[in-house]
């Protein structure tokens, strides 16, 4: 039977700012029944982890936890009946995981959370894949239902999921304008985006000089009003999703369920709808699916049908380092932490 693991990882153990991240002892236990033992190469930082490291996510209120939701690494053992051919020690694999836990040495995970990373793909790029891509990919097609031609209208276009929606959607054929601060609207230049600097520029006024009708879907991180003045751009029969709640500082939750509540009562208005896109939820509903999804984005990143950025790398003892980078804005791109 293989051997208990001793290893690091982070832990949060009290909310707070990028200090509370401490690096701690671990051991993971010989795989049960179903599970793969997996030694973590990469893992994403995003900014739901800032959101839960404050005590600000919706979907990680207990302490103690481990921060991240995706990862890639290399297959130690497993303990699975029929194993897919793939399932080999030293296999690439990568996940997104139903729950947060990516910040780690090594984990224990269901062989259903598990795509194989084919040869040619960096560690660091297909690390950057899973949440952000798997959200863009439930945005287009489990909820916004875009056809090609068809216009939309992503909010926030340069952040983690806006980029991917904005590969994606090129990708797709989609005509979409997309808003950004000032300083990185240049970002857009390769995706064929219409870019709009949302402080200077009129959103509507932009989207109806060549849409007159609204555009089919809307995709939306902030609530709020902006909320309300995407619902008021959508064509008969479009979809306004949500994705995020973005909050004043210290009313978070708050306003994330304020944002919900707006989201909900939107959808009352009839010719038009609105959705809430919660990706954790959708993975832990069919892992086999994701599975499936992931693999497909990993075969059009080898074939340059998306470029996904790796912004930086950190070691993991300086996960605390990655945050701050991350909440100031220093880099363009994913942020990965290297487990030693």
């Amino acid at each position: 039977m293989s051997e208990p693991i001793k290893h690091r990882r982070i832990v949060v153990e009290r909310f707070g700012d990028a200090d509370v991240l401490r690096l701690a002892d671990a051991v993971t236990a010989a795989p049960r029944p179903g599970q793969t033992r997996v030694k973590v190469l990469a893992a994403a930082v995003g900014y739901t982890d800032v959101m839960a490291r404050k005590g600000e996510y919706v979907f990680q209120r207990r302490r103690p936890f481990t921060p991240g939701y995706d990862l890639v690494g290399e297959v130690v053992d497993h303990q699975v009946d029929q194993a897919p051919a793939w399932l080999v020690p030293g296999v690439r694999v990568a996940a997104c995981l139903p729950r947060m836990g990516g910040y780690t040495e090594y984990a224990n995970l269901p062989v259903q959370a598990l795509t194989p990373v084919p040869d040619g793909l960096d560690t660091s790029v297909a690390a950057a894949v899973p949440l952000d891509y798997l959200t863009a990919l439930s945005l287009l097609d489990r909820h916004g239902r875009a056809r090609p031609g068809e216009a939309v209208l992503i909010q926030g276009a340069t952040g983690g999921v806006g980029d991917a929606l904005c590969q994606l959607g090129r990708h797709r054929r989609l005509v979409m304008y997309g808003t950004a601060s000032e300083r990185s609207l240049h970002l857009l230049s390769d995706y064929d985006v219409v870019p709009i600097d949302y402080r200077r520029q009129d959103v509507a006024e932009v989207v109806r000089a060549k849409h007159p009708e609204g555009v089919v879907a809307v995709f939306d991180h902030l609530g709020g009003p902006a909320m309300r003045a995407g619902h008021r751009l959508l064509a008969p029969g479009g979809v306004l999703v949500s994705y995020a709640f973005i909050g004043r500082p210290g009313h978070v939750l708050t306003d994330t369920v304020l944002g919900v509540l707006r989201n909900r009562v939107l959808n009352l208005r009839p010719g038009r709808r609105t959705a809430i896109c919660t990706l954790p939820r959708e993975i832990t509903a069919d892992l086999p699916r994701h599975q499936r999804l992931l693999g497909d984005l990993f075969a059009l990143a080898l074939k340059d049908g998306i470029r996904p950025r790796v912004g930086g790398v950190f070691p993991l003892a300086e996960a605390a380092a990655a945050h701050r980078a991350l909440e100031r804005r220093e880099v363009h791109g994913k942020i990965i932490l290297q487990p030693a």
